[in-house]
């Protein structure tokens, strides 16, 4: 006898699933190319205030393009059919968590360095 807090097992599976191929449009990857410029052109303003700074975002930031990039392929994958601003628009809305977080800790970390310089 089972009940919620002691359910019987569940069945496995014992062939994982096909991987399937990536498909991705050029307009895909103009999106990439795009997001990748935008990030390198962030890093070099970044870089004459402080360089480490430029390059941990550009580390960070384009590791998290790449994440947000194959995420918003994976679910395209399902929805096919859409056109080209829709998707353009799921791959921005897969990278606005990472831009908003990744954008106010290099902001803290330049004013931290500013105020460092400042009372320094």
């Amino acid at each position: 006898m089972h009940d919620i807090y002691d359910p019987p097992p569940a069945p496995m599976a014992w062939n994982p699933p096909k991987p399937e191929p990536l498909v991705y449009t050029t307009g895909d990857l103009i999106c990439l190319i795009v997001l990748y410029a935008l990030l390198f052109a962030a890093s070099l303003a970044c870089w004459r205030g402080e360089p480490s700074v430029a390059l941990m975002t550009a580390l960070g930031g384009s590791l998290v393009i790449l994440e947000s990039w194959f995420t918003a392929l994976g679910f395209l994958h399902r929805r096919r059919s859409l056109g080209l601003r829709a998707r353009w628009t799921i791959f921005l809305a897969a990278l606005v968590p990472w831009l908003v977080g990744l954008g106010i800790s290099a902001a803290l970390m330049l004013g931290l360095f500013l105020v460092s310089d400042l009372l320094g």
